[in-house]
């Protein structure tokens, strides 16, 4: 390595950094000698094709696929990169194990594949950004890296790769030295799961029900990002807070919870028939008119809803089931939960995160019952084109105890959560900006992208992410509005709650950009229309804020108050990040964060409902959250 490289210090300086390093790793190389080496030396003089050109002894091999695709040409300009560099002696194992003799015995189509592989354009991920499972960012391939950590302190990209070097820091980005090319699967979930031996039993159920054709779809190839530019108002090089974008791409998604032979083992299913007869025994209780149902590809049927409740169209990884919404404006001291629809008819997977006890993704938790669905960490995040799949360590069921639990608490749905499309195409759960240094992303969802919503010609639907001075559940929100001199109107299908009788409640932040709206339920009108200028200090509203009126000091009798107005303040659970455009140490202390009472709904089956929008005036409106809550936990609630 040449001294020029290293920072600006002297030759002796330079030496003396040397030396005391020398001395540190011959002190502790006997503590734990698979120690990933640190970013003693940066390079922030050079690019990132100047750094891999400049050391041939490591990356000659490299940095020739880097060539002979043109890819090397994009690393030698500004920007912003990622890049997990194998070793030449990577390389060359990667020819020998496709009988190849060098770069030149593979196609320009492959070549470019693999280059894109290893590289993300537009981030840098330092390690310490690194989450257990599968990043948030994808490849220039469109795959995702996946890392795990071993006990000895090793790290791995993919379960294979190992990390030898890591946070090279260059001028316009960073580097990590791999021990293996990076191969990620080109198979579809049906047949990577078709692979592996864990799980033969489920995937024989999932070909004899049909659930295998229902995760097959990979991408919309009508969808033409191109056709939409004329959403984009404000881009990152104007003076503007937010910039807006426009999705890139339109895929679908899959996560698959899969019990492996060995756990239906231990509850006594062995084969198909034991597998039907557990089935039946659960669903045929919870759906007694379908018990006679008898072709397994009839979605009534109780093995086929066995299966289907084991399916989600949302491309899930273990972070994004719970984790990647526990942003900073969360109060971390309240336990979070995700509703997930499923593809069984009208149910629901409840996912919880336990921040006391330091718990997550708790599938199901029945406390009465003293169970729970746990995922097999050791066997997360399998990555398929198009899903994932996760092994979890017991029998996963919408059960009459399950069912009960559903329908007899608070149900809030994130209003992000609606839409498949935001998950499986990199929005929600992708990204979130708390240093107010760089501008927020603002998403224009082209008009049919989202399949839950429908909407006239001049509304214009957009997705937020989580922004420092949102005061947002979750951080992101439902951001709509219409073309000049129009008024929006759209209609949005909820996930599906069990039957009981519900006090409905929407979610929103006002200020004063926003318009009168009225709201409907199963097409039936909400009450009067709302105004969302109105802040909760006007006399119709009456908030006071808590800790401020001596005999009211929690603000209680003032909740009262409020319910027989039709409002209520905003929950406890979360905050603003930055104040400015609000503030208070949590929602309910923010004049400008309100739920409004849509009315008492009975339903007499689960299923979905739709939630319709008409613009009586100019303006914005913002949707997000929606509250579910049985009439019969009224009175216990909490604040949060």
């Amino acid at each position: 390595m040449k001294f020029n490289r290293i920072s600006r210090t002297s030759f002796w300086q330079t030496i003396a950094v040397c030396m005391f390093v020398v001395c540190l790793t011959s002190l502790f190389s006997g503590c734990n000698s698979d120690d990933i080496g640190g970013n003693l030396y940066t390079f922030k003089d050079e690019t990132m094709a100047q750094y891999l050109k400049s050391h041939p002894e490591e990356y000659s091999e490299f940095t020739r696929l880097l060539d002979t695709t043109g890819v090397m040409s994009l690393l030698y300009t500004y920007g912003e990169y990622t890049c997990f560099a194998p070793t030449n002696d990577a390389m060359y194992a990667f020819y020998k194990t496709r009988s190849k003799n060098g770069l030149s015995d593979f196609s320009m189509d492959t070549l470019k594949m693999i280059a894109y592989d290893h590289l993300i354009n537009g981030t840098v991920l330092m390690y310490s950004d690194f989450i257990e499972g599968r990043q948030t960012q994808l490849s220039m391939s469109e795959r995702y890296f996946s890392i795990s950590y071993k006990s000895t302190g090793e790290t791995y990209v993919n379960g294979t790769s190992l990390i030898l070097e890591k946070d090279i820091t260059v001028h316009n980005g960073v580097v990590h030295k791999i021990s293996e090319v990076l191969n990620p699967t080109r198979e579809g979930i049906v047949e990577v799961i078709s692979k592996d031996p864990k799980f033969k039993l489920f995937y024989q159920a999932l070909l004899a029900t049909g659930m295998a054709d229902s995760l097959l779809k990979t991408k919309d190839d009508s969808y033409d990002p191109s056709l939409y530019q004329n959403l984009i108002t404000a881009t990152k090089d104007d003076g503007q807070w937010y910039y807006d974008a426009v999705p890139t791409s339109r895929k679908y998604g899959y996560t698959v919870l899969m019990e492996s032979d060995s756990t239906y083992a231990l509850n006594g299913i062995t084969d198909m028939a034991s597998l039907k007869a557990t089935a039946a025994s659960i669903y045929d209780a919870v759906y007694p008119d379908d018990k006679n149902v008898t072709d397994v590809t009839d979605r009534r049927n109780s093995l086929n809803r066995f299966i289907s409740y084991h399916l989600v169209n949302k491309q899930l990884s273990k972070s994004l089931l719970i984790d990647a919404y526990a942003v900073g404006h969360m109060i971390q001291t309240s336990d979070m939960y995700e509703y997930i629809e499923t593809m069984c008819p009208n149910t629901l997977i409840e996912v919880k995160k336990e921040f006391r006890n330091d718990k997550t993704n708790l599938i199901n938790k029945l406390p009465d019952q003293g169970t729970v669905i746990n995922l097999v960490n050791a066997n997360c995040d399998n990555d398929a084109t198009n899903g994932v799949y996760h092994e979890i360590d017991n029998l996963l069921v919408y059960s009459k105890d399950v069912e009960n639990m559903l329908s007899t608490k608070r149900l809030r749905f994130d209003g992000a959560s609606f839409f498949p499309e935001l998950t499986n195409n990199n929005m929600r759960g992708y990204g979130t900006d708390y240093t107010f240094n760089t501008k927020a992303a603002h998403y224009q969802i082209p008009r049919g992208y989202l399949d839950r919503v429908t909407c006239s010609e001049q509304t214009v639907i957009g997705y937020l992410l989580p922004y420092a001075k949102y005061q947002d559940y979750e951080g992101d929100e439902i951001f709509l509005n219409a073309t000049t001199g129009k008024l929006y109107d759209f209609t949005i299908t909820t996930p599906p709650v069990p039957a009981g009788k519900y006090e409905i409640r929407f979610g929103y932040q006002t200020n004063g950009k926003r318009g009168v709206a009225q709201l409907y339920i199963d097409g039936a009108p909400c009450g009067v229309p709302l105004n969302l200028n109105k802040y909760a200090t006007d006399a119709s509203i009456g908030w006071e804020e808590p800790k401020t009126v001596a005999d009211d000091y929690y603000g209680f009798e003032n909740d009262k108050m409020m319910r027989n107005r039709g409002y209520m303040k905003g929950p406890a659970s979360y905050k603003v990040v930055t104040t400015g455009w609000s503030y208070g140490e949590n929602s309910r202390y923010s004049s400008s964060v309100l739920r409004k009472i849509l009315g008492i709904y009975n339903f007499s089956k689960a299923s979905t409902h739709k939630l319709m929008v008409k613009g009586l005036s100019g303006g914005e409106f913002m949707f997000d959250y929606l509250e579910f809550v049985p009439t019969s936990c009224i009175e216990s609630e909490d604040i949060y």
